[in-house]
Parts: C-alpha cells; sequence; structure tokens
C-alpha cells in the first residue's frame, strides 16, 4: 500500500522588528570589535553571526564606518551618565545641594566592572585610534571635552576648598585618567579588581577629611 507523501512546510522566517534587529548587530558587533579590533573583523562576520546577509546588515549600518559609529553612540556612550547616577535613587546622588562626584565616580566603576565586555571595547577602540587614520580618532580626540561637558549639566556639590565646579576640571580629568588606567590593569595578569582598583585612587583624588562629607 502506498500513499502521498506528505511534504513538510517550509519554515517562515521571522521578521524582526527593526530594534531588535538593530540590538542584535550592536551585540554581535561589539564581541567581535572587542575581539579583534576594527581592523580585525568584516562586516560578513557580523552578518554571518546575526542570521543575515551582508546586503541586510548594510541596510541598518550603511557601512562598517557606520556600523562603528552606532556601537560608540547606543553601545558605549549611552551607559552610566551623570543622568543615570541621579535616576539610581542613591542618596549621594539625590543630595538636595548637588550629586555627590566621587559618588557617581563609584557607580561608574561598579557598573563597567560588571560590563567588562564593553569596558575591553573602549580599550581596544581607543588603542587603535590613536592613528589618525582610524574611523574612531576624531572622536577619542573630543572625548575629553565631550565628557566635561556631559558632566557639567548636572549641579555637583564640591568641598568648600576645591571651588566651584570649574575649578575642578583638572580633577575630573585625572578621575577619568586614573579609571582609565584601573580599567587597562583589570585585563592584565594579575588582573586587577576594578572596584578594588579604583578605591586605591579614590582616596588620592577625593582624600580625607576634605570630601568626607561629600562621598
Amino acid at each position: 500500500m502506498t500513499g502521498t507523501p506528505t511534504d513538510t512546510p517550509p519554515r517562515r522566517r521571522v521578521r524582526l522588528s527593526r530594534e531588535t534587529r538593530i540590538a542584535q548587530i550592536l551585540e554581535e558587533s561589539t564581541r567581535l570589535v572587542s575581539q579583534h579590533g576594527f581592523y580585525g573583523f568584516s562586516l560578513q562576520d557580523v552578518a554571518t553571526a546575526v542570521g543575515i546577509s551582508q546586503a541586510g546588515l548594510l541596510h541598518y549600518v550603511g557601512s562598517k564606518e557606520g556600523l562603528l559609529q552606532l556601537i560608540v553612540e547606543q553601545r558605549y556612550d549611552r551607559r552610566f551618565d551623570p543622568e543615570a547616577y541621579v535616576a539610581s535613587g542613591d542618596p549621594a546622588a539625590t543630595h538636595p545641594d548637588g550629586a555627590s562626584f566621587p559618588g557617581y565616580c563609584r557607580f561608574l566603576v561598579r557598573n563597567n566592572a560588571a560590563e567588562p565586555q564593553l569596558v575591553r571595547l573602549y580599550m581596544v577602540l581607543g588603542a587603535e585610534a590613536i592613528s589618525p587614520e582610524h574611523p574612531a580618532h576624531e572622536y577619542f580626540d573630543a572625548r575629553p571635552d565631550g565628557t566635561w561637558e556631559l558632566y557639567s549639566r548636572t549641579r555637583w556639590r564640591l568641598p568648600p576648598e576645591v571651588g566651584t565646579w570649574d575649578d575642578a576640571r583638572d580633577l575630573v580629568e585625572m578621575a577619568i585618567e586614573a579609571m582609565d588606567g584601573v580599567q587597562l590593569r583589570s585585563f592584565r595578569s594579575p588582573a586587577v579588581c576594578m572596584v578594588d582598583g579604583w578605591a586605591r585612587f579614590e582616596q588620592v583624588l577625593f582624600p580625607s577629611p576634605v570630601w568626607d562629607d561629600y562621598r
């Protein structure tokens, strides 16, 4: 007895929303860039990881440089800024006289320590972008001014000995530079815990007793 074979219907391709697809692209490209750098991966690598064609990927990012811009702006820059610190509800962030800058630094380090792949992404791109030909060169060159401008939108409470916020720029920049160093050491062997490493820098940058009531 013979029967009519039943054809297996083809699997329907699930169409994802633009936001979901971009999130996938950012996730996979972040992983690839943090491991191989900007020059060590291809758009086809990202497309394969996401499960779309290279033409489909270009529909979302435009070019490899466009993908890099997307990674920096949406995957790194929109993380743990002072606004997020205030929104966290930390008492040091919501003090009536303004937010605590040492408290913000601890907030930033704790959150960065929880996402080492993104920290690695920043460190790899920052090293590569020393070259003027790198597509992220201008971004990293402008970062100190951009960071200062971003931080200046928040009201901070500072010890009288420090002066006004404008007087604190050198201190703020030293804190960021120290943070970069701690992040780099966290990838060396033996690794340094970001939180513990930063705690040592905090004692030097924001010493007692001057900063005791401003942490």
